[in-house]
């Protein structure tokens, strides 16, 4: 009789080749890091210089301005007085269970990401808009990015 393991346990790697694989892995991102790191970080700096002002900024702000232009903000979007109502319970009770800090570097990363989007996002759509040749390029990227699968 043939073995039925093979139909019902899955074939994997042995414990050697796992190990080998990830210390090649590893290996392989130091010295990435040890030759780009440094050029990385910057590039990426007046980013981070950029995100922390906006956390100091929304940390030194009194809590109760936060939530006014936070509501205001609600209100614009939605026009809906039960979500700008909503929003005030919401971040009375993230004040009110000592959450605020935590939130206001969140609203920070959000804010600049957001920023960033739209400085990238904007002149890119008017360059696919205005030439064909640029969309050409740029859609096959974005089906890509829009498809790959995340691994974090």
């Amino acid at each position: 009789m043939a073995d039925s393991s093979l139909f019902f346990d899955f074939p994997e790697m042995s414990k050697e080749s796992l190990r080998g694989l990830k210390r090649a892995v590893d290996l392989g991102y130091r010295d990435f890091s040890r030759t780009y790191g440094e050029a990385i970080e910057n590039f990426f700096d007046p980013l981070l210089t950029f995100l922390v002002w906006f956390e100091h900024l929304f940390l030194g702000s009194p809590w109760w301005l936060v939530i006014i232009v936070v509501a205001g903000l609600a209100y614009l979007a939605s026009r809906n007085w039960r979500i700008v109502v909503g929003v005030i319970v919401a971040f009375l009770a993230i004040g009110y269970f000592g959450m605020w800090e935590d939130t206001m570097s969140t609203m920070a990363m959000i804010f600049v990401c957001t920023l960033l989007s739209l400085a990238i996002g904007l002149p890119t759509g008017i360059l696919m808009a205005r030439y064909d040749r640029a969309q050409a390029t740029i859609t096959p990227v974005l089906d890509v990015m829009q498809t790959m699968p995340s691994f974090v």
